[in-house]
């Protein structure tokens, strides 16, 4: 089977598309629809050390197989977040499935 993705910005196009497929349903099926919104996000690395209090998150440590610590290690993560824009949408996104012939 074969698959038919098809990308488009205006909604006319895609309703003059999902009518044309629909004629087409001996050679087309599984029709669908998607919009597509762009939404931009901040990424950063962040380092969280153990300052001592008790709001902070604990250092990790790597254990020995005896229960011992070995290394201590401030936490390192990524966080990512979304920007406060909103873009509206960018598009539409119709996937279909072609029945061999």
């Amino acid at each position: 089977m074969l698959a038919l993705i098809i990308y488009e910005t205006n909604v006319l196009f895609i309703e003059a598309l999902i009518e044309f497929l629909c004629k087409c349903l001996s050679y087309v099926k599984d029709i669908r629809t998607f919009e597509v919104l762009l939404r931009t996000y901040e990424v950063r690395e962040e380092k969280l050390e153990d300052d001592g209090s008790n709001g902070s998150l604990p250092c990790k440590r790597k254990q020995c197989s005896d229960g011992g610590n070995l290394i201590s290690s401030p936490i390192s993560s990524v966080m990512a977040r979304p920007c406060g824009e909103a873009k509206g949408h960018t598009g539409y996104l119709t996937f279909s499935r072609l029945r061999c012939l």
